[in-house]
């Protein structure tokens, strides 16, 4: 179940969120860990373009951490359920 507790945020009972930052990233949350995902808006129905290449490891202090490709598709499909909740589709490049 997704809920959004204040603007621009989308939380997700699962236990990661999603927070649009501006016109060029989102910042995603699971757990302690954090990613800042590039990002830009787009015209037409897909409002936002998210970019997977950008999701390389995690924010400090996790930045040891790096991502696999089933965590990116992960954090990409979940993402994209966020979105979804809120009546929106992103486009993935």
């Amino acid at each position: 179940m997704f809920f959004t507790p204040r603007v621009n945020v989308i939380e997700s009972d699962e236990g990661f969120s999603v927070e649009v930052l501006g016109h060029a990233c989102v910042l995603y949350v699971e757990g302690p860990r954090s990613v800042h995902i590039d990002s830009e808006y787009l015209m037409g129905p897909r409002g936002l373009a998210i970019y997977p290449s950008s999701i390389k490891s995690w924010d400090p202090p996790h930045s040891t951490d790096a991502i696999d490709k089933a965590t990116r598709d992960r954090i990409v499909e979940n993402i994209r359920r966020a979105f979804r909740f809120s009546g929106f589709e992103i486009a993935v490049d």
